[in-house]
């Protein structure tokens, strides 16, 4: 059941490449594993693509009360407690979440790459967005997208990376309105040793490199100084 999800999946983000360059991917992981991310970047200082609104979804931030709406509610309250921010839309008619994404202001782990993006104050990273598959191709994305970035902006970011891998089309051509690339790094991992690099970037693109407990309690400090209360959270909404 499962391969059949992957293979679907696969088929659905790149056709017959895509689920090509995965298989032998699986075949050859035990012994090392390969890959592609396109780093995005959105400078919030520039105009935002112009806002579709789509009736009945309501845009806020994520508040602790709104666990009960994630499968994972552990995760959802480690991120929570870690010092990250979740975005979500929510059908107003019926109370259901359509879609999330995560947002992280301090140094983001990139498992794939087994490094961390080093941020600056002013910048975040955001990571694990979905639409649930009974709300896609509405929109709803694009009209979260354009909130939360709008949001960061209000609240004094000025710079926003996510990436993306380096065969999912769909996800590359729907985020084209918003993100720049701004790198492409491939990695080749063997079993029991770190990935090797081959970074081709523009200038500006943070570092990659280890984290300090020093420098993660100085995101978190900084973050907090940011972050609204649950009140205001809960009336960010359009």
């Amino acid at each position: 059941m499962d391969l059949t999800a992957d293979i679907q999946r696969a088929w659905n983000e790149g056709g017959v490449k895509t689920v090509v360059t995965r298989s032998l991917g699986k075949l050859l992981r035990p012994a090392f594993k390969i890959g592609t991310l396109v780093f995005t970047e959105c400078d919030l200082r520039k105009p935002l693509p112009e806002r579709r609104t789509i009736p009945g979804i309501i845009t806020r931030e994520a508040t602790v009360q709104d666990a009960y709406l994630f499968q994972d509610q552990d995760v959802f309250h480690e991120r929570l407690l870690a010092g990250h921010r979740c975005f979500m839309g929510i059908e107003q008619a019926t109370g259901r979440l359509t879609n999330y994404r995560w947002v992280n202001t301090s140094a983001a782990y990139i498992p794939e790459l087994q490094r961390y993006l080093t941020l600056k104050p002013d910048e975040v990273y955001v990571y694990d967005l979905n639409t649930l598959p009974e709300f896609r191709r509405r929109g709803i994305d694009s009209y979260t997208r354009h909130y939360t970035y709008s949001h960061l902006r209000d609240q004094g970011y000025t710079k926003l990376y996510a990436y993306i891998h380096g065969d999912n089309r769909p996800s590359l051509q729907a985020s084209r309105s918003f993100l720049k690339p701004i790198a492409r790094v491939r990695y080749l991992q063997l079993r029991g040793s770190q990935p090797i690099l081959i970074c081709k970037r523009r200038a500006g693109f943070p570092q990659f490199g280890p984290i300090t407990r020093e420098s993660e309690r100085s995101n978190l400090e900084e973050h907090a100084t940011r972050a609204p209360s649950e009140t205001e959270s809960r009336t960010n909404s359009r």
